[in-house]
């Protein structure tokens, strides 16, 4: 019975090591911030995701709406305040697990900045997607944490969306100075 009892610790202590090892970014960041009621985290679930699959919008753009099948789940992790902060401390846990994460790319503009990790597997399929932002001006974060099976047309189309995003920004923002430099 002894030997019985034994083993089935020694079980539930393997079981318990591999679940923690599992954990998502997004899990382990908020088990940073146990005590910190600023930020927050929502999970949207398999059945959520197929919901968004059937939205019109994602059925007419079939990449986007196969992309979202393949998903596993998602987790959106925001701040309303010291977002700085925040985002220092989840780019500090990415950076301190270079053996899981690594570095894809970065992004900024005049209000805002953000990058993004992604996880691969040994065969070099990606598995998860952070991706970082805070907004400077407002003083928030966001990440989201994206787990499944993530081709690279999705992390690529993902990156150059915000790229583009704050490469149209800064161009506009140039244009404006330009003009208004130019007609003084």
């Amino acid at each position: 019975m002894r030997r019985l009892l034994c083993l089935l610790a020694l079980a539930a202590t393997a079981a318990a090591a591999v679940a923690q090892t599992t954990l998502d970014f997004a899990s382990k960041f908020m088990q940073l911030c146990t005590e910190d009621t600023a930020v927050h985290c929502v999970t949207i679930s398999p059945k959520m995701m197929e919901q968004l699959t059937k939205h019109r919008d994602a059925a007419r753009d079939g990449a986007m709406a196969e992309a979202l099948e393949k998903l596993k789940s998602a987790r959106i992790v925001t701040a309303s305040v010291r977002g700085d902060d925040y985002y220092r401390r989840a780019e500090g846990l990415l950076k301190d697990n270079p053996q899981r994460f690594s570095h894809a790319q970065d992004y900024r503009n005049a209000h805002s900045r953000g990058t993004f990790y992604v996880r691969r597997t040994t065969s070099g399929d990606t598995v998860e997607l952070v991706m970082l932002h805070t907004d400077t001006k407002a003083g928030s974060l966001v990440i989201v944490n994206l787990t499944g099976d993530i081709d690279a047309d999705f992390v690529r189309s993902l990156m150059e969306s915000f790229a583009g995003r704050t490469a149209k920004a800064a161009k506009k923002r140039h244009f404006y100075a330009f003009s208004y430099n130019n007609h003084v």
